[in-house]
């Protein structure tokens, strides 16, 4: 079997009313099978909702779910089996590292997880110089030991807000690597972008995605996508093909 999945950070409600076309336009035309997404709000939901019929979304009464990570599928490919949600004991309280485990259609499970890992502007880390990335690394690595069965492919995207260290770490407990490493590429810078955003003093590789050895990356890329001069966010995105 061969998919897609994309990451996207969406930034929030920030000048959401420039930016919701392009947002449904970017999806319908890349289409990836499996969405990842970090900052996400009600209203941005509902309009992805209403954009892509075809897809649908882990649902569940936990606030994080509608107000920190969300992941939509397509439903003609997959079948939820179960989610759930990994406290990472981080500052900020609805994040989770976000998880579902989808089943295809000769009946193999595929394991996709999202997580936002903490800002390194947080003012706590401004002051200290201490890193909250590193303890919730080690705690999705170790999870993931935990939650991904035997034999299943495994997959954990999101925004990392670091280009090395998490990566390093969930490799390290895990073995999962992160696909550009494995398709010998530089891994393309996803933040900032501009024009959306003004953060234009940061040139950063955080937004990732990393797979174990029972998939296989095809390709991957970070799409440019504009629309009438608008951006999706103030992150690029970032979209592999797979193969299980």
């Amino acid at each position: 079997m061969r998919f897609t999945v994309m990451t996207q950070n969406l930034w929030n409600t920030i000048r959401w009313d420039e930016r919701k076309e392009c947002v449904r336009s970017f999806f319908r035309l890349y289409s990836p099978d499996i969405i990842c997404l970090q900052e996400v709000r009600p209203e941005l939901l509902l309009w992805i909702d209403e954009s892509l019929p075809e897809y649908t979304r882990i649902r569940d009464p936990f606030i994080g779910w509608t107000n920190e990570g969300s992941i939509y599928y397509r439903k003609d490919l997959f079948t939820e089996v179960c989610h759930g949600e990994v406290f990472l004991d981080m500052p900020e309280p609805d994040r989770r590292l976000f998880w579902t485990r989808l089943k295809i259609a000769d009946g193999r499970t595929l394991f996709v997880s999202t997580v936002h890992l903490t800002w390194q502007g947080n003012a706590d880390e401004v002051a200290t110089g201490t890193t909250y990335r590193h303890r919730e690394a080690i705690t999705i690595g170790e999870s993931l030991k935990d939650l991904v069965l035997e034999n299943e492919g495994a997959i954990v995207c999101g925004d990392f807000n670091d280009p090395l260290h998490p990566v390093e770490t969930i490799k390290r407990i895990t073995g999962m690597q992160e696909v550009f490493w494995i398709l010998g590429q530089i891994a393309p810078v996803t933040f900032p972008c501009s024009p959306p955003s003004d953060e234009i003093n940061l040139v950063e590789s955080i937004d990732k995605m990393m797979i174990n050895d029972r998939l296989r990356v095809l390709m991957a890329d970070s799409p440019h996508y504009r629309l009438a001069g608008a951006a999706s966010s103030d992150h690029w995105s970032v979209e592999a093909l797979f193969e299980y």
